[in-house]
């Protein structure tokens, strides 16, 4: 497989993603429409320091920029934090760079910011997300029955899955 980093994006690099951007059917989101001003706004947002104990990164493959990694809600003193993954579309899909990019992220969490959870969710329709957590070596946690609303109306439950990421799991 090429090969995969998360870093930091630049403006420009975010602007490209979004251009690209196509919300997965399984979140049951509208489709994604690209603003300029939007993505602007959000670039701020999410690297101008506004959000504390939150770190949002690109997913590059051979420095193309594929998908968007967050550590969020980082817990300094239970040492735990969660994160969010989005992929640009389906031809980056199922080409282990997801995993590949959580696997990182793992990493930076537990060496870079002393993390030693991980904690991650998906919605009950997500078989593919349930499969990543389990190869990377998370456990389900918690079943919260219907704890998603969809567009249309109907609900999904929220499966929670957690991981250690310290040496002595």
């Amino acid at each position: 497989m090429s090969s995969v980093v998360l870093r930091t994006f630049t403006e420009e690099e975010y602007h490209a993603f979004f251009k690209q951007y196509q919300a997965d059917p399984l979140s049951g989101s509208s489709p994604f429409r690209y603003s300029r001003e939007q993505i602007s706004r959000s670039y701020a947002y999410n690297h101008g320091g506004y959000r504390e104990n939150y770190v949002h990164l690109g997913i590059f493959l051979d420095s193309e920029p594929v998908g968007s990694f967050q550590l969020k809600g980082m817990d300094p003193v239970k040492k735990q934090c969660e994160f969010g993954i989005i992929l640009r579309d389906d031809s980056v899909k199922n080409r282990g760079i997801g995993s590949e990019a959580i696997r990182l992220g793992m990493e930076i969490a537990r060496d870079r910011y002393q993390m030693k959870t991980m904690i991650g969710d998906t919605l009950g329709r997500n078989t593919r997300m349930m499969r990543v957590f389990e190869k990377l070596g998370f456990r389900l946690a918690e079943t919260v029955p219907e704890a998603f609303e969809m567009p249309d109306g109907t609900k999904e439950d929220r499966f929670v899955y957690r991981k250690l990421l310290t040496e002595d799991e």
